[in-house]
């Protein structure tokens, strides 16, 4: 292999920690020593100033975050969200706009406040935010420290999030002046072309379908196959958009960026009517298109992203890897790992764009994760790593692995304590890791006689020891 130029190197070390990787954190404390890096004067400014958010966000006086500031955000059961991580506010978007869930919400309201607050008791936060509460004193980092570091980076995006958080600091109120808007909302559906053996099946209209035709399906994992379970994945399989474009174009002027979420967004067509429709009103110059895509598809019929991509002013595609190769083959199955590298080769032909890659470290990738590390190490392509702890179900999260291979595992990842601390933890008390393989076997057996057929102890041959059956 050709060496890389140490000009490039200094670029892959930036984008490997640019969203939080490598920070030296430790369970219930997380690091803002990296944060505000790159300033303007008016951050310098606050900086002086004790009182100000910046200084009191910087020195952990106060638990800010910009989410709340910036993004709109639905999920897929049609439901209002601080985040995607957030508790469920109960509210739908077919009952209240998204101006006026911005505006007048007191669940945003309620967490706006506790964060501008040195002497919070943090009572909506620990509820509204438990996700990220609970991942920093699990982990050390969240997806709130992985935002904060790159956009308390972002001198001209932080500026705007703190104006706004001073406003409403100053009066009690949010509204929509500066473009500082993120708009995330699941409204196309769970339309989804692949199996990934970790996905929930609300999100996934080919996981749904596999555990409903093949049984591919562990109470012991997701909970029963029952009624209420059947009319909730159903409802969250249901096509949103209806009446919502006209709302985003009415955000349009303030919004920074639109995030596209599926399922897998790029083989929805109702999504590229959204598109259309920011072009049409002449916003998509001004605008950052995101999508948390798979990476497998770049069309939809007639329409191909690639048509789309020199409309906006930037477009940022977030892969969603875990695995590289035939570990991802395994994991995500139905993925072709050598169509996902020649998507991201075309991606990287245009000025306007950028690959990242968002991974799920769970209890199979954990064992594979570091060869993903060392891809984007290896391949200045990659604008930026970013990764979360699998949360649900609660089988596969990494703790469950056993000791054995925790153990040879976590030298591995010296300089990624986070992973590291989530391979310390001890497993959970109500899992079994029997459950865990019986179910990834049997979607083994759905795939027999496929072209995606693959065997776990053939991908994984270090768990085979472990298996009773």
């Amino acid at each position: 292999m050709k060496p890389i130029d140490s000009d490039i190197l200094d670029v892959i070390e930036n984008n490997m920690k640019r969203g939080g990787p490598g920070d030296k954190t430790k369970p219930g404390e997380y690091d803002t020593t990296a944060w505000f890096h790159k300033t303007s004067k008016s951050i310098e400014k606050s900086m002086e100033d004790p009182s100000s958010i910046t200084a009191q966000t910087k020195n952990q006086n106060i638990w800010f975050c910009s989410i709340p500031w910036t993004q709109v955000y639905s999920e897929i059961n049609g439901n209002y969200q601080a985040c995607c991580f957030g508790s469920d506010s109960r509210v739908s978007i077919d009952d209240v706009s998204l101006q006026d869930w911005m505006e007048n919400s007191e669940y945003m309201n309620s967490i706006r406040r506790e964060m501008l607050d040195p002497n919070s008791d943090y009572k909506a936060v620990e509820t509204i935010c438990e996700r990220c509460r609970s991942d920093e004193r699990r982990y050390g980092r969240s997806r709130r420290t992985n935002c904060m570091k790159m956009h308390t980076n972002d001198p001209v995006f932080w500026d705007g999030i703190e104006r706004t958080a001073r406003f409403f600091r100053e009066t009690g109120e949010y509204y929509f002046d500066e473009r500082i808007c993120e708009i995330q909302l699941k409204i196309f559906g769970s339309e989804c072309n692949l199996d990934c053996h970790m996905c929930m099946h609300a999100n996934s209209t080919m996981r749904w379908d596999m555990a409903v035709k093949k049984g591919v399906w562990n109470e012991e994992l997701f909970g029963p196959m029952d009624n209420n379970r059947i009319e909730y994945v159903n409802n969250a399989l249901k096509d949103r958009s209806v009446g919502m474009l006209e709302q985003i174009k009415k955000l349009a002027p303030y919004a920074r960026s639109i995030k596209i979420i599926g399922g897998e967004p790029l083989i929805m067509k109702r999504q590229y009517e959204l598109l259309d429709a920011l072009i049409e009103c002449d916003e998509a110059k001004n605008i950052i298109i995101k999508y948390q895509t798979n990476f497998t598809k770049m069309k939809a019929g007639r329409h191909n992203i690639f048509d789309y991509i020199p409309k906006f002013k930037k477009v940022a595609m977030v892969a969603s890897i875990d695995g590289v190769g035939r570990d991802i083959e395994y994991m995500r199955r139905r993925t072709d790992w050598d169509e996902v590298e020649k998507n991201i080769d075309i991606c990287n032909e245009y000025d306007n764009t950028v690959v990242d890659f968002n991974g799920l470290v769970s209890f199979l990738s954990v064992m594979r994760f570091h060869k993903v590390i060392d891809y984007c190490k290896d391949n200045p392509k990659i604008h930026q790593i970013n990764w979360a702890m699998i949360e649900r179900p609660k089988g596969l999260r990494v703790n469950n692995l056993p000791y054995k291979i925790k153990n040879k595992l976590i030298p591995l990842y010296k300089d990624w304590p986070d992973i590291q601390a989530a391979l310390e933890r001890p497993p959970e008390n109500d899992c079994n890791i029997q459950d865990v393989l019986k179910y990834l076997l049997k979607q083994d057996e759905a795939y027999v006689g496929t072209r995606w057929e693959m065997h776990l102890f053939e991908e994984f041959p270090e768990l085979e020891e472990f298996w009773e059956g």
